[in-house]
């Protein structure tokens, strides 16, 4: 009997070429029903994959935050199947749906956003995190690949911003901690009452250094 994982979800009306279901699945469930496919070359030379390599330093951030008691994850992880992979939307009700996922054969999906999250949710077995999953159906393989490209065109906050949020944000990874410092004395000078006006003259005309 053929095995599929089945989920009920929601169902927004977007694009008339494109199906889109947001469900809710464990961690562990994600790794058999989609694949984080890594760019690569073959052996002649052609692209396979599209994912970029893993981000060690950032998994292990997150997998740092997510193994506290009181860590959630209300962002979604994305993942795309084709048309033609046996996935299966049946509409129930207004905008809820059911959504079956074949995993006879392994993997069908890709991952497309979300890929350092998920890997981070795999070093913690004893979460078994339940996780946002927005599924996006495209046509074929090529359309996956443009939507993958432009679900991640997507801009960084400005430093400027992060600096502004260091003084008053705690339990921040290392690699931002060792700025606080710097980011409140900045702060003092600039909206301190009490500061010198010639120091914050001089700091206001200043960016903070940017150790990237």
């Amino acid at each position: 009997m053929p095995k599929q994982l089945v989920y009920k979800g929601i169902r927004p009306r977007q694009s008339e070429s494109h199906t889109v279901i947001s469900i809710c699945a464990k961690a562990s469930d994600i790794h058999s029903f989609a694949s984080i496919d890594r760019i690569a070359r073959y052996e002649h030379g052609s692209l396979k994959g599209f994912q970029r390599p893993q981000v060690a330093s950032h998994i292990r951030e997150i997998r740092q935050y997510l193994s506290s008691p009181d860590a959630v994850l209300p962002y979604s992880i994305v993942v795309a199947f084709t048309s033609d992979s046996g996935i299966k939307v049946t509409d129930i009700d207004n905008h809820i749906s059911e959504l079956s996922i074949p995993i006879n054969d392994g993997p069908l999906g890709y991952v497309v956003d979300g890929q350092q999250r998920l890997t981070a949710l795999a070093g913690l077995p004893e979460k078994n995190f339940d996780i946002f999953v927005s599924v996006l159906i495209c046509k074929d393989v090529d359309e996956l690949r443009k939507q993958f490209i432009l679900i991640n065109n997507t801009r960084a906050l400005p430093k400027a911003l992060i600096y502004e949020l260091l003084p008053i944000v705690k339990g921040l990874p290392d690699r931002l901690t060792g700025r606080t410092t710097a980011a409140k004395m900045f702060d003092r000078l600039n909206y301190d009452e009490e500061s010198s006006s010639l120091m914050t003259a001089v700091v206001r005309s200043t960016r903070l250094p940017d150790y990237e």
